[in-house]
C-alpha cells in the first residue's frame, strides 16, 4: 500500500519534467525557427549578390561587343576575322570577370559566340529560353539575372543578361553564367548556427534543471512536510527555504501546524482532565459497589444487581483508559522487530477464551520497523475484532515482505463490512457495538500512519473482511 507522502518524489519529477518541456520546447522551437529565417536571409542575400555581380559582369562584357558585329555574323562564318573577334573580345571577359561561361546571341536566340564551345554559330540557343523573363527584361535596357539552378554536373549556377546597342536597337544580349561560390560559405554558416544553437539549449538546459532543482526541491520537501502533518506528526517544521510563493505556502503549512498542534495540546489536556475527573468518582463508585456486595451476601438476589453495576463500571473504566490512552498517545520509537513472534503471541491473546482457531503465516525473518507496544496493540485490536466477527472462528494473519514495505493481513470468516461504513469504522467514536468505544480501529489507523502506511478494508473471497497495512521493513530506508 502506497504512503502518504510516496507521491511526493514521481510528482516532484514530474514537475521538473514539465519545467523542462516547458521550457526547452519553446527555446528549441525559436532557435530551429531563427536558424532557418537566418540561413534563408543569408541564402538570398548571397543569391542577390551573385545576381548583382553576374548582371555587372554581363553589361562589361556586352560594352565590348559592337552591335555591328553582331548583326554582321551568321552561320558559316566561323573563319572570319569578326567571329575570331567577337570570340576573343568574349573569352577576354570570361577570364577578366572570373565567370564560368559566356555566351552571345541575337534576340531571338541564335549563337553568335560561346567560350565554352556548346553552342555552334548560328544555333539556336534552347537552355536559355528558360530565361524569358530575364531576357525581355534585359532587352529593354535593364541587365538581369536567373533564379539558381543545378547545371548537368550538379553545380548550381546563375545566369545574367545585358544588351549589346541601345534601347530599341539591340542587337543581341550577352549572357554570363557563374557558379554560385556561395555554398561553402552558407555550409560554414550553417554549422556556425548549429553550434551556436547547441550552446544556447545547453547553456538554457542547464539554467532551466538548475531553476527546476530550486523549485522542485523546496516543493518535495514541503510535500513530505504536508505527508508527516496528514499522519498525525505535529512536531516537524515545515522548511521555509525560500522568500517566493513556495516560501509564503510554506510559512502558512507552518502556522497552520502550529495552530493544529495548539489546538491537539489542547485537546490532549482536556481529555485528560476529563478522565481523570471521570476516573476518581468511578473509583469510588467500583469501592462502594464492593461494599455493597458484601453488605447484600446473605441476598443473593440483589447479588445479581450489583453485578450489574460493577460490568457498567468496568465499561465506564475501559472507555476512560481508551480516551486516556488515545489522548496521550506517543510517537513511535521505532525499533527492528521480527513480525512472526509478535504475531502469535497476539493470536494467544486474541483466541484466549473463544475457542476461536487464529492462524500466523509469516515468513522467518521478516523484519519490520515499529514501535514494539503499539504494534503489539495494533494487532491485537485488529485480531479481536476478526475473532468477533468470525462466524465459524477461523481468522488468520498473513505477513509478506514487498519491495520495502512489508505488508500484513487480518482476515476473518464473518458478515463483512458494508461498503457504506467501510471508511467510517476508523473515525474515532463511530462504532456498530452496543458496548464499543470507537476508538480501536481509529488507533489502528493512527500507528499505522505513524509507521508511514495506511490502512484499508475490503470484501474477502468467499466473505469476510480482510484488513490491510504496511510497515516498513527493517532496514529499509523508506522510514517514516
Amino acid at each position: 500500500m502506497a504512503l502518504m507522502g510516496g507521491t511526493a518524489a514521481p510528482a516532484a519529477g514530474r514537475l521538473r519534467v514539465r519545467l523542462l518541456f516547458g521550457t526547452m520546447a519553446p527555446t528549441v522551437g525559436v532557435l530551429l525557427v531563427f536558424a532557418f529565417l537566418a540561413h534563408e536571409v543569408a541564402r538570398r542575400a548571397l543569391e542577390k549578390e551573385l545576381g548583382r555581380r553576374l548582371q555587372t559582369a554581363a553589361a562589361g562584357a556586352a560594352a565590348t561587343i559592337l552591335p555591328e558585329q553582331l548583326r554582321a555574323l551568321r552561320a558559316g562564318d566561323e573563319s572570319s576575322l569578326t567571329y575570331a573577334n567577337v570570340r576573343r573580345r568574349l573569352e577576354a571577359a570570361r577570364t577578366r570577370l572570373g565567370v564560368r561561361r559566356v555566351v552571345a546571341v541575337t534576340p531571338d536566340l541564335e549563337a553568335r559566340g560561346d567560350t565554352a564551345g556548346l553552342l555552334a554559330l548560328g544555333a539556336h540557343a534552347y537552355e536559355l529560353a528558360a530565361d524569358r523573363a530575364e531576357i525581355a527584361e534585359a532587352l529593354a535596357g535593364t541587365p538581369a539575372s536567373s533564379p539558381l539552378f543545378i547545371g548537368h554536373d550538379g553545380v548550381a549556377y546563375e545566369r545574367a543578361y545585358a544588351a549589346v546597342g541601345d534601347p530599341g536597337d539591340v542587337a543581341g544580349l550577352i549572357a554570363v553564367e557563374g557558379d554560385a561560390d556561395y555554398p561553402a560559405a552558407l555550409s560554414a554558416f550553417r554549422r556556425s548556427m548549429l553550434l551556436a544553437g547547441l550552446a544556447a539549449a545547453l547553456g538554457v538546459l542547464l539554467v532551466t534543471l538548475w531553476l527546476a532543482g530550486r523549485i522542485s526541491g523546496p516543493v518535495t520537501r514541503l510535500a513530505a512536510a504536508a505527508a508527516r502533518l496528514g499522519r498525525g506528526d505535529l512536531e516537524a517544521p515545515f522548511p521555509v527555504e525560500t522568500r517566493d510563493e513556495i516560501g509564503l505556502l510554506a510559512r502558512t503549512f507552518e502556522e497552520t501546524r502550529q495552530a493544529l498542534k495548539a489546538r491537539d495540546e489542547r485537546a490532549q489536556t482536556m481529555l485528560a482532565g476529563i478522565a481523570h475527573e471521570v476516573r476518581n468518582p468511578l473509583g469510588g463508585l467500583a469501592l462502594y459497589a464492593g461494599l455493597l456486595r458484601e453488605a447484600l451476601a446473605d441476598q443473593p438476589e440483589r447479588l445479581d444487581e450489583v453485578g450489574r453495576i460493577e460490568r457498567e463500571l468496568g465499561h465506564l473504566q475501559a472507555v476512560v483508559n481508551e480516551f486516556l490512552e488515545f489522548a496521550r498517545r506517543a510517537p513511535p520509537r521505532l525499533e527492528p522487530i521480527e513480525l512472526g513472534p509478535v504475531c502469535r503471541e497476539v493470536a494467544e491473546l486474541a483466541r484466549a477464551g473463544t475457542g476461536a482457531r487464529v492462524d500466523v503465516d509469516v515468513p522467518p525473518g521478516v523484519r519490520v520497523s515499529a514501535d514494539a507496544g503499539q504494534l503489539r496493540r495494533l494487532l491485537l485490536n485488529l485480531a479481536r475484532n476478526a475473532v468477533a466477527a468470525a462466524r465459524q472462528g477461523r481468522v488468520s494473519m498473513v505477513g509478506r515482505a514487498d519491495g520495502r514495505r512489508v505488508r500484513v493481513e487480518v482476515r476473518d470468516d464473518g458478515p463483512g463490512v458494508p461498503p457504506d461504513l467501510r471508511e467510517q469504522i476508523f473515525t474515532p467514536f463511530f462504532t456498530t457495538r452496543e458496548k464499543g468505544t470507537g476508538l480501536g480501529l481509529a488507533f489502528v489507523r493512527e500507528i499505522v500512519r505513524d509507521h508511514g502506511g495506511e490502512v484499508s478494508v475490503r470484501e474477502a473471497d468467499g466473505g469476510g473482511s480482510v484488513f490491510t497495512f504496511d510497515l516498513p521493513l527493517s532496514g529499509s530506508p523508506e522510514v517514516p
